[in-house]
């Protein structure tokens, strides 16, 4: 800038050439150099900030190991010879994929829309749909060597102060070499350092984080992570669907019955058939006794080892699918599902009943709304069940499902109660719990997650007009 040296430092491929080169052209062409001259060389960065960069968000950076972190964090620093005071220019412009549909929880009625790996595109489309003055956003760099930008958003006067204090001082003190991923961070903040229960919700849709923070939950955006953290969780919500929202209210209790028949069903239909099957088999049917010992004849295994055979296939299939690429899926799907399935019902290694059985669990196991978190941990809860069904049979069943009640009982997200609102019962919260009542009757936040406003609604119900609509006379 005529005499005055200056030094750019940024990271080639992370910096957007078009803002650098409009930012270069008017530093050394459009700034006067008398102008220059008469201010004193410790005041230059803050004078050409002041007077010649308004339209660029910038800092000052004062500290060597700051500079350092803002450089590796995607901006441009630009130094002053003779100035202590160095300029951070925001002219980031990282490599990232568009906006796609959501892959994990899609929906047939609602918004398309799903995050990205940027975060401030994401900021950006919670924002979008909550236009509230009161959506507060706190950032936090979290990671010793990835110097990970980390926000923290919330609804300030709908979330509970005190949950909100406790999720900052958890992110505070996460000190790890770096976090890829949200869900390094989840493991760092949730309550519990042992359950097989996911404690915070990871989601991929913006309509469901503004929803959340309506609520009075907070989310928990990493950069660089397609999926957010949304926190208190309750354990009903990882049986609900964002599309439970915009459907009639009648369909939602169907759809959430069959979801929680299929949550039981997922976990206990290979283990009851086992403990019925091997030491209760006077509770089946005289005709439906004949039908089983006769498909068990040819089977030279016990019923658990068959199940546990079955079970460990089904597993493989199910990794094999989701690894291998979309083009050859399909293929092993058919192969796991027909071919397979069909040649060891006919070498007589295993019975139709238990493929049945088994094909059932795993509809089931997909079945739960929007619960692919959930649903990856009932893979071991089912094994679980199969064990003490094929030990002690149902005996051994109602003790798996007492153990696990009192551990969800025992579950806290963020202090809240995960098995909320049924455990503590809160009657005016079941309104959205096992069926979806309509809008206009959703009047209240949930009072264990929200703050002090629990109003959501005052409309009155809909209600057919006092008066008679006048009608036209016919021709």
């Amino acid at each position: 800038m005529g005499d005055i040296k200056c030094l750019a430092v940024w990271v080639d491929g992370l910096i957007n050439n078009r803002v650098s080169h409009d930012l270069f052209r008017s530093l050394m062409l459009d700034i006067p150099e008398e102008k220059l001259r008469r201010v004193p060389k410790p005041e230059l960065t803050d004078y050409i900030n002041q007077h010649f960069l308004p339209f660029y968000s910038t800092a000052r950076v004062t500290d060597l190991t700051e500079l350092k972190r803002w450089i590796l964090m995607a901006k441009m620093i630009l130094l002053v010879d003779g100035c202590p005071i160095g300029l951070m220019l925001d002219a980031e412009a990282t490599p990232m994929r568009g906006i796609t549909e959501p892959v994990l929880e899609s929906v047939v009625a609602g918004p398309r829309d799903s995050f990205v790996e940027s975060l401030r595109i994401n900021t950006a489309l919670i924002r979008s749909r909550l236009g509230d003055v009161q959506l507060k956003s706190e950032n936090f760099i979290v990671g010793r060597r990835s110097n990970t930008l980390v926000t923290l958003m919330y609804v300030e006067d709908l979330a509970n102060p005190l949950i909100i204090e406790e999720a900052r001082q958890r992110i505070s003190r996460v000190d790890i070499d770096g976090v890829i991923d949200s869900s390094y961070l989840k493991e760092y903040i949730q309550d519990r350092k042992h359950t097989l229960f996911p404690l915070i919700k990871a989601s991929e849709r913006p309509d469901k984080a503004a929803a959340d923070l309506l609520e009075g939950r907070f989310v928990v955006i990493v950069d660089g992570s397609p999926q957010i953290l949304i926190a208190p969780t309750l354990f009903m919500e990882f049986l609900q669907s964002a599309e439970d929202y915009y459907l009639n209210p009648l369909v939602v209790w169907m759809i959430r019955v069959l979801r929680y028949l299929a949550l039981f069903i997922a976990t206990n239909l290979p283990g009851l058939y086992v403990a019925v099957t091997t030491f209760h088999q006077e509770l089946l049917p005289i005709p439906l006794v004949f039908v089983v010992a006769g498909a068990r004849e040819t089977v030279p295994f016990p019923a658990f080892v068959e199940a546990l055979t079955i079970l460990v296939i089904f597993e493989l299939l199910w990794e094999a699918g989701i690894r291998l690429p979309q083009v050859v899926g399909a293929a092993i799907n058919i192969v796991g599902a027909l071919i397979l399935g069909q040649a060891a019902v006919q070498a007589g290694l295993v019975s139709p009943a238990m493929v049945i059985v088994i094909g059932a669990t795993a509809i089931s196991n997909f079945a739960l709304g929007s619960g692919y978190e959930l649903a990856s941990s009932l893979r071991l809860i089912r094994v679980v069940f199969l064990i003490f069904g094929a030990v002690l049979g149902l005996y051994g069943i109602a003790l798996v499902f007492l153990a696990l009640l009192v551990h969800l009982a025992g579950l806290r997200s963020f202090g809240v109660p995960y098995l909320a609102p049924l455990a503590p019962m809160r009657p005016r919260e079941l309104k959205d719990a096992m069926f979806r009542a309509p809008w206009w009757d959703l009047a209240y936040r949930p009072a264990l997650i929200a703050g002090k406003d629990l109003t959501v609604s005052n409309t009155a119900p809909p209600e057919p007009p006092k008066t008679p609509v006048p009608r036209k006379p016919e021709n």
